[in-house]
């Protein structure tokens, strides 16, 4: 029995899973963030927790000296150097090595034409159509881009706060859960810890989730700034959609990442922008965890495709384990 790899390699953590070719799950690995390589010591972040990701899988599949088919790495930030930093550390015969928006694609799609967009502690967009065409939107990171994302909530919640704070914005919610969530007691110390440089971005882009909180406690301002993410994502996505000329068709697009646990505060205004220029999207979260989705390309390239029998087997073995999409 042939076996394979997917690795979802992100900006928070790096989940890997083992798969035999009927589509059973047999091993799933955790490691850390697997980002920018660039940064002190990013090298070695990132061959640490896609190692212990992977090692992880194969200790649970009770194979930890296995050899794959096939293994396919869907990476945040991909790149060249990535990919040659990787490719030593993956005991497979076969890899195919990408973003992260593929591997998210096929959690969704599994492979047939749409669009996804994931709202995480970055953003971006990435569809296909049916000529194969492929759209790339956003993904420029939290200095140049990431509108919408996990860490673009944050910074503008923490703004609000000073904002409020001197009196140019009314008093919000967001200061005391923010405070509270850091255990600090005033926006002074935030500052220290901030340009500190003691919070990474994950931590800060965790904020979004407060921000969450309090638009569903009624603040006015977290309202806001979620209705404004939600339009932000919803922009990805349908440049990605006219791009490929799906405008006028029946498209999927899926939501990817945790800013889309925020609910109806960002998916209402997500929705309704992207209705207005593709009235026949059908918008729907990921149907499987995205180291699953790089497990199916993992599977195609050893020639066994997504059909129904296979993806049943994909969801018994995440029901059994909690880890199945809603």
């Amino acid at each position: 029995m042939r076996l394979v790899l997917g690795v979802d390699g992100g900006q928070t953590r790096t989940l890997a899973v083992v798969a035999d070719e009927t589509g059973k799950l047999l091993g799933f690995g955790i490691g850390g963030p697997a980002n920018h390589i660039h940064e002190p010591g990013g090298i070695e972040r990132v061959q640490r927790s896609l190692t212990d990701a992977i090692q992880g899988a194969l200790n649970t599949a009770g194979l930890p000296q296995g050899r794959l088919a096939a293994a396919c790495l869907g990476m945040t930030g991909s790149s060249a150097a990535m990919e040659a930093i990787c490719t030593p550390l993956v005991p497979a015969e076969q890899i195919i090595f990408g973003h992260d928006t593929r591997i998210a694609f096929y959690s969704v799609t599994f492979g047939s034409p749409g669009v996804v967009v994931i709202g995480g502690t970055g953003s971006v967009a990435y569809g296909v159509n049916a000529q194969g065409e492929e759209a790339l939107v956003g993904g420029w990171g939290y200095l140049m881009g990431d509108e919408g994302s996990g860490y673009w909530i944050a910074l503008k919640a923490l703004n609000a706060c000073c904002r409020a704070a001197d009196g140019i914005l009314p008093p919000t919610l967001l200061q005391p859960l923010i405070l509270r969530h850091l255990e600090v007691e005033n926006l002074k110390q935030l500052h220290t810890l901030l340009y500190s440089g003691k919070l990474s971005r994950p931590d800060i882009a965790a904020l979004s989730e407060i921000v969450g909180m309090a638009a569903a406690q009624g603040d006015a301002i977290a309202q806001q700034i979620l209705r404004e993410a939600g339009r932000e994502l919803a922009l990805l996505a349908v440049t990605a959609i006219c791009r490929l000329g799906m405008e006028k068709q029946e498209v999927t697009v899926g939501t990817v990442g945790g800013v889309f646990r925020a609910g109806r505060s960002i998916l209402r205004p997500f929705r309704t922008a992207i209705k207005r220029r593709a009235p026949y999207a059908c918008i729907t979260s990921a149907r499987l965890p995205a180291a699953v989705g790089a497990a199916l390309i993992a599977l195609e390239a050893i020639g066994v495709p997504p059909n129904e029998p296979l993806l049943h087997h994909l969801r018994q073995s995440l029901k059994k384990r909690n880890l199945l999409k809603s």
